[in-house]
């Protein structure tokens, strides 16, 4: 399965800035914002808007993540961050191992299993409500259907797998 995971993060927003007088000063910059800036762009951005005293170390660093994906976790510089969120934006589509499809008719057809093999991996299985929107395998080739939110889980968890994050 082919995932987007910029479409998943592209609204995100990381607020960036330093610590000049022991609290925060710098602002929130959007997915594609950084994407298209760079280190040197908004280190001048941040000397001319919020260092007028002209402190001479001065590091900028990423503050806080409004997270509205679920997938940032850790502490990112700002050089690094700019550079993973180039490679996700460039690359586009991500190859995940996730095997589950959208609970129709027309995927009990596909599957090509005899009627026997259907009613034995629905008994054994986990159809957790005839109303869910997607169904797949477990791990001794039963069924098991999700929920649209149980669906977007298991897309996070294995994009979190990705190690892009």
């Amino acid at each position: 399965m082919q995932i987007n995971v910029y479409e998943m993060i592209e609204d995100d927003k990381f607020f960036i800035g330093s610590y000049p007088d022991n609290f925060s000063k710098g602002r929130w910059f959007t997915v594609e914002e950084l994407i298209y800036s760079s280190y040197e762009k908004i280190e001048d951005e941040y000397l001319d808007k919020y260092n007028p005293n002209g402190q001479s170390e001065l590091e900028l660093g990423v503050f806080d993540v409004d997270n509205v994906s679920g997938l940032w976790s850790g502490e990112y510089d700002v050089s690094s961050l700019i550079d993973k969120l180039r490679e996700i934006e460039s690359t586009g589509y991500y190859e995940i191992d996730l095997e589950i499809y959208e609970f129709t008719e027309e995927f009990f057809e596909e599957t090509g299993m005899s009627i026997y093999d259907v009613a034995r991996a629905v008994y054994f299985g986990n159809i957790k409500g005839w109303n869910d929107d997607y169904i797949g395998f477990n791990g001794y080739g039963n069924f098991e259907t999700y929920s649209e939110t149980d669906y977007q889980s298991q897309i996070d968890m294995y994009v979190k797998d990705l190690d892009l994050f």
